[in-house]
């Protein structure tokens, strides 16, 4: 009697060790599989483009009614004398920023251009990703879909920007980022310049203010690189200028101001 109590009291005490063993190993799965969510989320914050893209604020001038404008963009000859690494980064955001323009207006050999430009600088910038030869593909066979060559470009600035920030190439990603808000900003002012009725295009404008205070907290960690430092202090007076903008107007004083600055910017960057 007394070995078959022995015996229940191991079989029962194997059966505990069971179901906790079983139960740790649950929980420790657990924890493991919240721990790497947790990464992965904060990951994919790291990686996700900051900002609105040259594509989304495009897409709201084109909805506000305005034309396409010849000979607003960088014209693709300039790719030729960008040597530096800064100088490619800027110019890669700008010539983004072109791309989304002519793809949104359906302008087929102006976006043929600027995707050529685009592939040039990323190879030079050693990015192996984003612009690829299939990118090139994809772009043939959907050049008369507006919307699918917009998804299309989109992925691949998302692509881009999320390869040099895991390549620990923040400094640069943000240069490319700054470069496109740049040419949004340029040609929205050129397009409400020229505008009978701007009311949307200043507004579009004044909403800018966000997108461009959040680039400047990215790029603030990095001012100790001078090729950010440079930047930012030629922002800095564009941001004055948004620090008193208060909702979606601009003033005729202040639209004034804006365009100035942010035409001296982009000139001396392309």
């Amino acid at each position: 009697m007394k070995n078959c109590t022995n015996s229940l009291r191991v079989l029962t005490l194997a059966m505990l060790a069971t179901v906790f063993f079983s139960c740790g190993n649950k929980q420790a799965k657990q924890a493991e599989e919240l721990q790497a969510g947790s990464k992965e989320q904060a990951f994919q914050e790291v990686t996700t483009y900051p900002i609105p893209t040259s594509f989304e604020v495009i897409q709201m001038i084109n909805k506000a009614g305005a034309s396409f404008i010849i000979g607003i963009c960088n014209p693709v000859d300039n790719v030729g004398k960008y040597m530096t690494e800064k100088a490619k980064a800027v110019n890669l955001g700008i010539y983004g920023a072109d791309l989304a323009y002519s793809t949104t207006y359906q302008m087929k050999q102006e976006t043929m251009n600027f995707l050529k430009v685009c592939k040039q600088l990323v190879e030079e910038l050693n990015i192996n990703a984003g612009f690829t030869p299939e990118l090139a593909l994809n772009v043939e066979k959907n050049i008369d879909n507006k919307d699918s060559l917009i998804v299309i470009f989109t992925n691949s600035y998302y692509e881009t920007y999320r390869t040099l920030v895991q390549n620990q190439k923040e400094s640069l990603s943000l240069l490319v980022v700054a470069g496109s808000w740049i040419e949004g900003v340029y040609i929205t002012s050129q397009i409400a310049l020229t505008s009978r009725d701007n009311t949307e295009f200043i507004k579009i404008l004044a909403n800018q203010k966000a997108p461009l205070a959040k680039l400047m907290e990215l790029m603030t960690p990095r001012a100790d690189v001078p090729e950010v430092k440079e930047l930012m202090d030629m922002l800095a007076p564009i941001q004055a200028i948004y620090n008193k903008v208060e909702g979606e107007k601009l003033t005729n004083d202040q639209f004034q101001k804006l365009m100035e600055e942010i035409t001296k910017v982009r000139n001396a960057l392309v």
